[in-house]
């Protein structure tokens, strides 16, 4: 005879906020509405200010190069966390010794940071204090050869994350990270050899996060895929539609962008002089 399985008890209560906080992220996988699903979901059992989602990928070269790309963040301050992250992706994500533990990591992994104890001045000073952080936890888990990392951080209107409230976003992350695997592919955030680059996909995103744009998964794929210089015949293809479906799920997305083009896109997306050295 088999020995029974064993199980642990859950009280239906705990299941049913469970199920109840993660529903919304999963149905939201793929679409601009995912990163506010995962801050909600965070939010009903941590509360946080900000979350950051990211993926480290150590590139198959002779010097090892580490890439980091910025997959989207959410919080209460859009505008300030995009500038902040901008900043950075731009100048000091390469340096930053934290990545380098985030790209060794083999299995999940929960990492606890106080502002204070960063030693980098400069990434304290410019990163940290200018978006009011003092407390960060990451959850970091390596698949498919890339390490997904999500850090949760907290403003000075909260105290430091306990222990329990760590170990509680531990155990998120072992769910969330696997969805945000699952989002990232869905968007298309490229897997190329351009170091500590903003994916298109991601611009598109923080623009609709910003301006609190919901746009269906279809909807925001073809407006990423016009981000990314990719023309509608190529569109359609990729798809498995006809180009006049790619033409209707456009028309959709620029109503509710509020613009009548692609042109007019890239242009809201990346402001006039880079929507110029885009579109030829």
């Amino acid at each position: 005879m088999n020995a029974p399985h064993s199980f642990t008890p859950l009280a239906v209560g705990q299941l049913a906020a469970l199920s109840s906080a993660l529903g919304p992220v999963v149905d939201c996988a793929g679409s601009s509405r995912f990163l506010r699903q995962m801050f909600d979901c965070v939010r009903q059992f941590v509360d946080c200010d900000s979350l950051h989602l990211m993926r480290a990928r150590v590139l198959p070269h002779a010097d090892r190069t580490r890439r980091m790309e910025w997959i989207g963040s959410y919080g209460g301050d859009p505008e300030q966390i995009q500038r902040t992250m901008e900043t950075y992706f731009g100048s000091f994500a390469e340096r930053d010794p934290l990545n380098d533990r985030i790209s060794d990591v083999e299995q999940i992994e929960l990492i606890h940071l106080s502002s204070q104890a960063i030693e980098d001045a400069e990434i304290r000073s410019l990163i940290y204090d200018v978006a009011n952080i003092h407390d960060e936890c990451l959850v970091v888990r390596r698949s498919n050869g890339s390490a997904y990392s999500l850090s949760v951080c907290r403003a000075r209107r909260l105290p430091a994350f306990s222990l329990h409230e760590l170990s509680v976003l531990k155990h998120l992350g072992q769910m969330l990270l696997p969805l945000a695997e699952l989002h990232t592919r869905m968007v298309g955030v490229p897997l190329d050899d351009n170091v500590n680059k903003v994916a298109p996909a991601d611009v598109l995103q923080a623009y609709l996060t910003r301006r609190a744009i919901l746009l269906s998964s279809r909807e925001a794929s073809v407006c990423s895929a016009f981000v990314k210089g990719m023309t509608t015949l190529s569109i359609a293809q990729a798809m498995g539609v006809k180009e006049s479906t790619v033409e209707t799920y456009a028309k959709r997305a620029f109503a509710k962008l509020g613009v009548s083009s692609r042109r007019a896109l890239l242009s809201a997306v990346h402001g006039c002089e880079a929507a110029t050295a885009t579109v030829v």
